[in-house]
């Protein structure tokens, strides 16, 4: 009896230690022992929380990623086209498909500032002559105030006039396109022809541009850039006029000059439109009245 006792008090044991060895088992005393507390609960769900919105947040950094990738590319080879086309130009030759239009958009954006700048400088320096002028020789009171001109005035003047005058460049290298009976001829390729070799004048509107702002002796060389600019200008234009096939035999001397005179005329009264409305909304001509007054 003895021994069947000790052999039930050992089967009884071995049982016990098999159900507390069993992770199941263990999983099971822990709830039943260690319930969570509504606090631990709530933290529990704030936890899941934060993590769900860490993913949509990360979800959505990379949406934004991939929208934003097709324009980092469009900006990458637009730096690589501008490089190629810097160091080796051509003229009479299209090569890549927006090059074109980005420069003509670029550069007169860039020339506009420069130019609008430049007028902004040049009145602060009569206005500031006139009124030491007036203090000097004892008239009163100086009716100039310099300090009212904005930093770029008249910015949309010249920027219409800029635009307007490439446009015309355009249109008139198109029109001569079509008149040489050219295969292909659109507005469209004749822009690309004339900007796609001007990418140098992006770095020049730059280099114009920070001078500029920068003032004092480097006006004069803001200045000769925007100078630099319309000479370029001008050279692209004439070098694709002259460039373009003669199926018909036309003298070339001659046929080139129909394009040449009809976008110096042109530029001729945008040019003096642009001056006349500087000179009228710049009061220049009532300082100069005032100065001979004097």
């Amino acid at each position: 009896e003895e021994v069947v006792s000790e052999e039930k008090t050992q089967s009884v044991q071995q049982a016990v230690n098999e159900e507390v060895s069993n992770p199941e088992n263990e999983d099971k005393a822990q709830t039943t022992v260690a319930p969570q507390t509504p606090e631990e609960s709530e933290e529990e769900t704030n936890n899941q929380s934060s993590e769900n919105s860490k993913k949509v947040l990360d979800f959505e950094k990379l949406d934004d990623f991939e929208a934003l990738k097709p324009h980092v590319d469009q900006a990458k080879n637009y730096f690589e086209e501008l490089k190629a086309t810097i160091l080796h130009p051509t003229i009479g030759e299209i090569k890549y498909k927006t090059l074109g239009i980005i420069n003509f958009i670029v550069i007169g954006l860039l020339f506009s500032l420069t130019f609008s700048r430049l007028l902004g400088v040049m009145l602060k320096g009569i206005y500031g002559a006139m009124n030491q002028f007036t203090n000097m020789f004892g008239f009163g009171q100086s009716s100039y105030g310099s300090s009212s001109i904005s930093a770029f005035p008249m910015f949309w003047l010249f920027l219409l006039a800029i635009f307007l005058t490439q446009i015309i460049l355009v249109l008139v290298y198109w029109i001569f396109e079509i008149i040489m009976q050219k295969e292909g001829a659109s507005f469209k390729n004749a822009l690309d022809q004339i900007f796609e070799p001007l990418s140098v004048l992006v770095v020049v509107g730059i280099v114009a541009f920070v001078f500029a702002l920068l003032g004092s002796v480097f006006l004069k060389l803001a200045l000769i850039l925007c100078v630099l600019y319309l000479l370029i200008l001008r050279y692209s234009f004439d070098g694709n006029i002259w460039l373009i096939a003669n199926p018909k035999g036309f003298n070339r001397f001659y046929i080139t000059m129909i394009p040449v005179a009809l976008y110096s005329v042109v530029s001729y009264f945008v040019f003096k439109i642009v001056l006349g409305v500087l000179i009228e909304n710049s009061n220049i001509l009532g300082i100069i009245e005032n100065m001979l007054r004097f």
